[in-house]
């Protein structure tokens, strides 16, 4: 308290234009407390009136009984009011203290908050001294005692040291024999080798110790739930061996980054995340990539509405035929690069829930999940997409591409976005718009079933790079018979000297013009045909 003792000289204020006064005091609490604290103001008794104590009549400044601005004061009262408010309260009695505070966290000790007492005087008021008392109470709000698990890669260093037979491979770094990651309902047996894996602000100790003949590691803390830290990158990365993961004690409502989380745990086939709580999660970056054995993924409540990054969540999970993230929310996603990338077994993948407004990247999102025949991607907002590179690449049995929707006026790199999608026979481009476009290297490269295709309103008036854009470099067919445009590609910036139309034996400028090796074709070609200038291209009217 600034002052514990507040004086009013009454004369003063009964002398003053407005016959009012308004003290004010400040008070800083300061408590390490994590749940703060509740601050309560009340008189000392009942009796909330400043009394003359000397006076035979009874003398008093009682109360308002109301809420008031300080000039509405009815003479000869008094009242209170906490911060910014403009209005004063009745002064609260102790049986009934007003709460005027309550935080919902440590204090800095630097936080100062203000009261004033304020008062209205008349000439009636019998001489005198009056007095009361306010006391100012504060207690700690409710804490329990919690177990804080450590950052995700101390955790990953620490329990990964507790297998001294680790081995190193040289491709992927270290590699431990652990096979399960289980709970104990007890401490650790006398002798063994433990690990505190707790943070520094845990209230409560957390144990991890590994028993070589179970092939586990056990964990152990004194307490229902074990709170993860706000940060758990990497924090099971390459453990490869691990086979089963018992996450039940784990309390994920406070995590903020799961980057990497679950990286290369390729033994891990099965993996239960319906409780985790992500509502703070920002960052899913990697999140289970090359998690290559996972067959059972349950991610029923994962709320992601404040994750920003999805590169690579689920990258070469390749035994996954089925997904279920209808829960996702997508709005604040900036980058998906990666994130589909070599699930090869994936058959069923349901995007309708999926925002993408904000994404600028998509390059490999869906590349080499071959098992997939059909995407629709009607819904996809591409207004903010620059990268496109190898999207679709390598989705070989992809037989219908849903694509009407997408705006590329961004769009700067088509790198082989369609390369390999090798038994897709119609491809509908005609809302494209490549005018930023700069590399098509390989973008319809291998394209083994497409007859014919329609890139009429192709823009290339800043294309740099088209390097096998039509080339078949595989042994699996060529169907190609016809592109059609309405003007001849604008080559002035065109660099490469890839030739554009390697293996392309079927295909047919619109005059009947080809090579007997379309190797040999340059970027010349890359125009309408027509007598005295021979191109690969046929004129769409």
């Amino acid at each position: 308290m600034d002052q514990a003792n507040l004086q009013v000289n009454g004369n003063q204020v009964i002398n003053s234009t407005d016959k009012t006064t308004e003290i004010p005091f400040n008070f800083t609490v300061n408590t390490n407390n994590r749940t703060g604290y509740t601050a309560t103001l009340s008189s000392e008794t009942d009796n909330t009136a400043l009394i003359n104590a000397t006076s035979t009549a009874g003398a008093k400044i009682d109360s308002i009984n109301a809420n008031l601005t300080l000039n509405n004061l009815p003479n000869n009262t008094w009242g209170y009011k906490f911060s910014t408010s403009t209005n004063y309260a009745p002064i609260p009695a102790l049986s009934t203290p007003a709460q005027i505070l309550q935080t919902t966290g440590k204090t800095n000790g630097n936080e100062s908050n203000q009261l004033s007492i304020g008062m209205k005087l008349a000439d009636n008021l019998e001489s005198g001294n009056y007095q009361n008392k306010l006391i100012l109470s504060f207690i700690s709000n409710p804490y329990a005692m919690r177990a804080v698990m450590t950052d995700g890669k101390d955790f990953n260093r620490k329990v990964g040291s507790l297998d001294i037979a680790q081995l190193y491979e040289s491709n992927i770094g270290l590699k431990n024999n652990i096979k399960h990651f289980n709970s104990s309902s007890t401490l650790p047996p006398l002798g063994v080798n433990t690990v505190s894996i707790e943070s520094p602000d845990s209230d409560l100790e957390i144990k991890a110790w590994f028993i070589e003949s179970e092939d586990t590691v056990y964990y152990y803390a004194g307490a229902e739930k074990i709170l993860l830290n706000t940060d758990c990158t990497y924090m099971f990365y390459y453990f490869t061996n691990i086979v089963n993961l018992d996450l039940t004690k784990f309390d994920s409502s406070e995590v903020t980054t799961m980057n990497g989380m679950f990286f290369n745990m390729k033994s891990l086939e099965s993996l239960d995340l319906s409780h985790f709580n992500t509502h703070k999660n920002t960052d899913l970056a990697a999140f289970l990539g090359n998690a290559s054995k996972l067959k059972i993924l349950n991610l029923t409540n994962f709320n992601t509405e404040n994750v920003s990054d999805m590169r690579a969540v689920f990258y070469g999970v390749e035994s996954l035929e089925n997904i279920d993230i209808s829960s996702f929310n997508t709005s604040k996603v900036t980058t998906m690069i990666s994130m589909f990338y070599g699930m090869s077994k994936l058959r069923r993948l349901s995007l309708a829930n999926f925002n993408t407004s904000k994404v600028t990247s998509m390059e490999s999102m869906f590349a080499n999940d071959s098992a997939l025949t059909e995407l629709d991607l009607s819904n996809f907002n591409t207004t903010s997409v620059t990268d496109m590179k190898n999207m679709f690449r390598g989705m070989r049995n992809l037989i219908s591409l849903n694509i009407s929707s997408f705006d590329t006026r961004n769009v700067t790199d088509m790198h082989a976005m369609f390369a390999l999608v090798s038994s897709i026979t119609n491809l509908n481009l005609a809302n494209f718009n490549t005018e930023k476009v700069k590399d098509m290297d390989y973008m319809f490269g291998d394209m083994n079933a497409l007859v014919s295709l329609d890139i009429a309103n192709f823009n290339t008036t800043n294309l740099i790079a088209v390097g096998n854009m039509f080339s078949i470099y595989n042994n699996a067919g060529d169907e190609l018979q016809r592109i059609y445009i309405k003007n001849d590609f604008n080559i002035s910036k065109i660099v490469t000297q890839l030739t554009p139309f390697r293996g392309r034996n079927k295909l047919r400028g619109g005059n009947g013009s080809y090579l007997a090796n379309p190797s040999d074709a340059d970027k010349t070609w890359l125009r309408i045909d027509r007598p005295g200038a021979p191109g690969y291209f046929t004129l769409r009217s």
